[in-house]
């Protein structure tokens, strides 16, 4: 897949939006993604549309939608009209030494640890991922005594049709969320978050966040997965935190995150693939069209 530069911030009358790197133009012939070195999936495997359906299709529909083709969405009866990926029904807890997002919903185990999240319409649409991550968002920290620390969904880089993974040629932006240093690791965060306008202001007293990496790699190289900061720099004291007990849903996502243990589950194994150009102009996120793939039966 193509390389992109540092994240970005864009502040606009909302609010202040995220867009994970600035776009790049896309590949002009069919970029091969062998399977990675090491026990790991590509993101843009095809079993990413495969591996996961049991799982979502009891609450929610699969779509096509015009700028990320091949989406799930969560039922409404699911999710209801306030909904936001990493801020609804979930709390980041601190599990072996990074922050996770851990969903209240059945089906959170799934799209908050894989794939990515954008708005079509109005309406946020799940872009299926196959790399596991403890959660796919970028991050902002205070460079000042304010204490708030920020986070947005990663905007997602391809997006699907007839099965083959399609390179976008633009960063959609994505809505940030903001809490105190003291209220990011409580239950329900999504109680005490500054979102929309409000979170403009608190970004002037934030920059990115990017962790460290290494100055030299061998090998093929496959883009890291997010980091959360430590909780040093939160000034938390993880001696203090309760210990977290891994959930049912929590083990399985990160066995199907490595095809040493997925494919015993039942999930494919990675394969080598193509990453076609895209063949349409750039656009903007658009509105949902098609018919579903299958009946949508929600469920609490």
């Amino acid at each position: 897949m193509r390389r992109t530069s540092a994240p970005i911030a864009i502040l606009v009358a909302g609010g202040l939006i995220a867009s994970q790197a600035r776009a790049q133009p896309a590949p002009d012939q069919d970029q091969v993604v062998e399977v990675p070195g090491g026990d790991e999936y590509a993101d843009t495997d095809p079993s990413a549309l495969s591996d996961f359906t049991p799982a979502l299709d009891p609450y929610g529909t699969w779509v096509v939608d015009p700028t990320y083709g091949m989406v799930w969405t969560p039922s409404a009866d699911q999710v209801g009209a306030t909904f936001q990926p990493y801020d609804t029904a979930g709390s980041w807890n601190y599990i072996d030494g990074d922050y996770a997002w851990v969903s209240d919903y059945a089906w959170g185990w799934v799209c908050f640890h894989y794939g990515r999240w954008a708005l079509s319409a109005g309406r946020w649409v799940w872009i299926p991922g196959r790399r596991y991550a403890a959660a796919w968002v970028s991050w902002r920290v205070s460079d000042d005594g304010d204490g708030y620390i920020g986070w947005a969904p990663m905007a997602p880089t391809w997006f699907w049709l007839s099965g083959s993974a399609i390179a976008l040629t633009f960063a959609s932006p994505e809505p940030w969320a903001f809490s105190t240093y003291s209220d990011f690791s409580q239950p329900n965060v999504g109680a005490h978050v500054v979102t929309g306008s409000g979170a403009a202001a608190v970004a002037a007293h934030t920059r990115v966040y990017v962790p460290a990496q290494p100055s030299v790699t061998t090998g093929p190289v496959v883009p890291a997965a997010p980091h959360a900061p430590p909780p040093a720099m939160l000034g938390i004291d993880v001696t203090r935190l309760a210990p977290v007990a891994m959930s049912v849903q929590e083990l399985r996502a990160r066995q199907l995150a490595r095809p040493s243990t997925a494919v015993v589950l039942g999930a494919h194994p990675p394969a080598r693939h193509v990453v076609r150009p895209t063949s349409r102009p750039d656009v903007a996120p658009r509105g949902l069209v098609g018919e579903p793939r299958g009946p949508a039966r929600g469920h609490r």
